[in-house]
């Protein structure tokens, strides 16, 4: 039997060498040490390798596993790094990305207090600069400024990503969580809709932030490629996706939320100039909430006439005002309500 570990660090790499060794020293400089890192390595170039390779030689800790499995992607390197895991408690981070040095002693200790919990969200800051910087900002996730989770989910709002959480793994696995592989972004919010919808429990820790989430660290990140054409099935796939689990879970309740993950979805596929987006939105949305379904119509249909006299992206902006505008407002709302926890 092999021998465990009290916490399992499950992280996918994929090349942006310098931004690694960060993420690896500042694991490396945590209080805690009762660890493994699996570092899931997606096909990166020879010098990331090479990189990985040293860290590993240097601390025993780290173990390198090549993703064999298809597709390729974060999501199948998460799946493989948790079937491997052995902690009693499982995080899982990117490798682009910075922790304070007490982020692991800290969700240990703090989830070991609560048994009851199957999980617990942390406070997070952003990184750029050089520095961790835990200031309000609209990239911070991980505080309870949401009545209600499931409804901010819902509407493609994020209340917290996979990375401001610590689980217990056997929660996980009582509930065969998985990251779905036919998902080119947002999988961290299905992963996090799946853990809410099965019930697991979880409360919002108070203690200081603890994870850097890397900004402006360029292109090649999901969050670069998100309104690329090739993301386009994705999208729709996630759609349905989303409508089919809260609607199964809770009925009608989070229509309303819903109507605004599909404006979501059809003004990200827009911002390509993808003319069958709107047919293919609205007939996901015809199939759960017809009366929601014909507002998809009528915004589709104001972009589309905009778009045979302006050019696409101004005719996005002026159909999609309304939906932008309650974005921004959201946006400064929840800048004003972390203010609140200074």
């Amino acid at each position: 039997m092999q021998n465990q570990v009290t916490l399992s660090i499950v992280m996918p790499v994929f090349n942006h060498t310098e931004e690694l060794k960060t993420m690896l020293d500042s694991i490396l400089d945590n209080s805690y040490q009762d660890w493994e890192l699996l570092a899931v390595d997606d096909g990166s170039d020879e010098e990331t390798k090479e990189v990985l390779k040293q860290y590993a030689t240097q601390d025993k800790r780290i173990n390198i596993i090549q993703r064999e499995r298809e597709p390729k992607g974060a999501q199948s390197c998460r799946n493989t790094g948790f079937e491997l895991s052995r902690g009693e408690y499982i995080v899982f981070f990117d490798s682009d990305d910075y922790v304070a040095p007490y982020c692991l002693e800290q969700r240990v200790k703090e989830l070991s207090k609560h048994p009851e919990l199957d999980f617990m969200v942390f406070r997070s800051g952003t990184y750029y600069d050089g520095q961790f910087h835990t200031e309000e900002h609209k990239m911070n996730f991980g505080y309870p400024i949401y009545k209600d989770d499931i409804a901010a989910f819902s509407s493609r709002t994020l209340p917290f990503i996979v990375w401001n959480n610590i689980y217990r793994r056997s929660s996980l696995l009582k509930i065969n969580a998985v990251w779905d592989v036919n998902l080119l972004s947002l999988q961290d919010s299905d992963f996090n809709i799946q853990t809410l919808a099965n019930g697991l429990q979880y409360s919002y820790s108070v203690c200081p932030p603890d994870y850097g989430y890397r900004i402006n660290v360029g292109s090649g990140n999901i969050s670069g490629n998100i309104n690329t054409q090739k993301h386009h099935a994705s999208h729709l796939y996630g759609l349905r996706k989303l409508y089919s689990t809260i609607v199964k879970k809770y009925g009608s309740r989070y229509h309303h939320e819903l109507f605004y993950a599909a404006l979501f979805t059809l003004n990200l596929l827009s911002r390509v100039g993808d003319a069958s987006a709107s047919s293919e939105v609205y007939n996901i949305v015809r199939d759960y909430s017809p009366a929601h379904a014909r507002f998809i119509r009528l915004q589709a249909g104001c972009y589309a006439a905009l778009r045979k006299i302006l050019p696409t992206e101004s005719a996005r902006k002026i159909a999609f005002a309304p939906y932008l505008i309650i974005c921004r407002r959201q946006t400064n709302d929840k800048i004003s309500k972390l203010k609140l926890f200074k």
